[in-house]
């Protein structure tokens, strides 16, 4: 009965994890990334036909994804910033 208990545990935090780092990939892709992989692991390590495990698991997959584009697209306006031409004198 333990071990059982141990693994509805497990797939609860991976599933809240999921759900954290979810709601972080739009306002801190960092705290996404940190939660969103550590879920993403015991997820899968846990997964025994258990419907948490598996919204954990595709939870923090998503909220992976949405950190990246996140990443991408903060780099990229970071990179345009930087060689934009507005404020220089043209001669």
């Amino acid at each position: 009965m333990s071990k059982d208990n141990d693994r509805k545990k497990l797939c609860v935090s991976s599933l809240v994890l999921g759900i954290v780092g979810l709601v972080f990939s739009f306002i801190v892709p960092i705290v996404s990334y940190a939660c969103a992989i550590p879920g993403l692991v015991i997820g899968i390590k846990k997964r025994k036909k258990n419907y948490s495990s598996s919204a954990g698991i595709s939870l923090s997959i998503v909220a992976l994804s949405l950190a990246l584009i996140n990443s991408v697209f903060g780099v990229l306006m970071t990179i345009k910033m930087f060689f934009s031409d507005n404020g220089e004198e043209k001669e």
